[in-house]
């Protein structure tokens, strides 16, 4: 009993905690650098890129993923077992929409490993295409 309950406070503390990751961006029409960060943890936050003279900001949440979570008992020999099994190591898929104080717009469509690590895609109001890339 003890047990599950020092599993469940890292579980717990592990979803709750808060990350910062780097973004950087670079339009596709040129090779200027663009730096932003996303705050956040559990599968959701907040972006926040500057672009020349915008900065955007808004929700980044996670849509999808290929890890699993369960509990699992066993029994055997007068004995019974219990735990928690996770799979890991797949990719997640996430979104952003970001908007600046005069209401333009930047949306994105980012796979990562979980980590905190990944690239993507951003597109602005204008149709601009920005080459994005995720990391710690």
């Amino acid at each position: 009993m003890r047990l599950f309950g020092v599993l469940l406070s890292i579980l717990i503390t592990l979803f709750l905690s808060g990350c910062t990751y780097k973004v950087r961006m670079m339009a596709r029409d040129n090779g200027k650098m663009y730096l932003g960060e996303v705050n956040g943890g559990a599968g959701s936050g907040d972006m926040t890129v500057t672009i020349e003279d915008q900065t955007y900001t808004g929700p980044i949440v996670r849509t999808g993923s290929d890890s699993s979570f369960g509990f699992y008992q066993a029994y055997g020999g007068g004995r019974s077992a219990f735990g928690i099994s996770q799979s890991g190591g797949g990719n997640v898929t996430v979104k952003a929409i970001l908007s600046s104080q005069d209401g333009r717009g930047l949306r994105c469509d980012i796979i990562g490993d979980g980590a905190g690590h990944g690239s993507g895609i951003c597109v602005d109001d204008k149709g601009t295409v920005f080459d994005a890339v995720f990391g710690g």
